[in-house]
């Protein structure tokens, strides 16, 4: 599978990123790329291994994971990506988009392992990334809102995606950000500019570059 779609021209790459205050090695891919209508599209690029594990009478189908997958990457995108970032001084916009390949087991050279475990509905597990090694647990109950407090729901997956992105936890007492419960990295689902400085710093260096402003 290729990165780039029909009518991408690509600007400058840069893979195996380092990346956010986790400091996460090979954690994406970034590509710039010109549309033919002027603007250009920043794309993260990603790839994620799948693997599932049962628990007890709670077994996994194959409709059952290439459900989770599919759940998983519109939840993230939905979220996270489609998003103007940037704006230049003759109008023309910079869009985020984000861009998966995705296998469940078998093996590949990916960006990050995702095991997913099988859970009773309802039930809870705790969820966590591994930065060092680029390993991500999640359970089957991940893809559900669940209400964190101060008026707040939030889903597994979309969270920890902040953290294989190299964001840390917002809801700690040592974040400067402790009270904005809105925030995806606290108890909301709210992605702020400041989770986008982990990738605009990037395209602005990039953009100077090639004198594009």
């Amino acid at each position: 599978m290729g990165v780039l779609l029909a009518g991408e021209s690509l600007i400058v790459r840069q893979t195996n990123i380092t990346s956010g205050e986790l400091k996460i090695s090979n954690a994406y891919d970034l590509y710039l790329v010109k549309l033919a209508s002027g603007n250009y599209r920043l794309i993260m690029f990603m790839k994620v291994q799948f693997f599932f594990e049962n628990s007890g009478a709670q077994k996994w189908t194959a409709s059952g994971k290439l459900s989770f997958v599919n759940r998983w990457r519109n939840a993230v995108k939905n979220k996270w990506g489609s998003r103007t970032i940037k704006t230049l001084s003759n109008g023309k916009k910079v869009k985020f988009e984000l861009r998966f390949k995705t296998q469940i087991g078998g093996w590949m050279f990916d960006h990050w392992e995702i095991t997913v475990r099988k859970i009773q509905p309802g039930g809870f597990r705790q969820s966590s990334v591994n930065p060092r090694w680029r390993n991500v647990s999640l359970d089957s109950e991940d893809l559900t809102l669940v209400r964190k407090g101060h008026g707040n729901r939030q889903r597994g997956v979309v969270h920890e995606f902040g953290h294989m992105l190299g964001i840390n936890d917002e809801y700690i007492s040592s974040s400067a950000h402790k009270t904005d419960y809105r925030s995806i990295m606290n108890r909301g689902e709210s992605v702020m500019r400041r989770h986008e400085a982990l990738f605009t710093k990037w395209l602005n260096k990039k953009l100077k570059e090639k004198g594009i402003n």
